[in-house]
């Protein structure tokens, strides 16, 4: 699937899902989810949907060895050992909303190291009934880009700075920052997200239907030659 775009997005514009990863208590592996549209299909995972207004930390780092050869003395060979992931930044409005609050609570207080899986959606500005896209599908914006997080647990939780001489506007928001750490961070293919397989069936039959006009148009130019 070609999506039509032709620039760089805009970072403006963003869906943050969490869930419940199963076997949660367990971790590790086992708890890795196979794909995003497992846990959303999942009726018992505890969804975590935030209007979070910046995410930081989508970042991976390769750790690699050096091993110097002998006889050789000129270069320096370099092998993949791991990859290490970078905590994960997430703030947004204080609401009437506790889940991140009670998702802390879960794991100090009640003794169950709950993990929670997530995904974080780029949407385009453009909106789908732009390009004829009548339906009503879960995105109003072209998704463009997508990464998921696996078996996180919080490691930080921040509320905010209160100031009663801050005044008002849009720099006197309460912002709230939850901070995680996951077991694995990648950008995912969008035909993952559950909801955008079929928008991109029907981008695709509004990319063809238009190439096929277009097509049309010019062999009528070309027969009218």
């Amino acid at each position: 699937m070609i999506f039509p775009l032709v620039q760089p997005v805009l970072k403006i514009s963003f869906l943050v899902t969490m869930w419940d990863t199963p076997d949660s208590d367990g971790g590790g592996v086992g708890g890795v989810l196979s794909s995003v549209g497992t846990a959303v299909l999942n009726a018992a995972a505890a969804f975590l949907a935030g209007g979070f207004s910046t995410v930081e930390g989508l970042e991976t780092l390769n750790q690699l060895e050096t091993y110097q050869e002998g006889g050789d003395n000129q270069n320096e060979l370099r092998f993949f050992s791991r990859a290490t992931y970078a905590k994960i930044a997430m703030k947004r409005g204080v609401t009437f909303n506790t889940d991140i609050w009670d998702w802390q609570n879960q794991v100090v207080l009640k003794g169950r190291k709950s993990r929670k899986s997530g995904s974080i959606v780029l949407m385009d500005t453009k909106q789908l009934f732009d390009v004829g896209v009548g339906a009503a599908p879960p995105f109003q914006h072209f998704p463009v880009a997508a990464w998921t997080f696996h078996n996180a647990l919080p490691t930080r939780l921040t509320g905010p700075g209160l100031d009663a001489r801050d005044g008002s506007g849009p720099a006197a928001v309460a912002i709230e920052t939850l901070e995680l750490h996951a077991e694995r961070v990648e950008r995912m293919s969008l035909s993952l997200v559950p909801g955008i397989a079929d928008l991109n069936s029907a981008l695709t039959g509004l990319i063809g239907a238009g190439a096929g006009a277009a097509a049309g148009l010019g062999a009528a130019g070309l027969s009218a030659l």
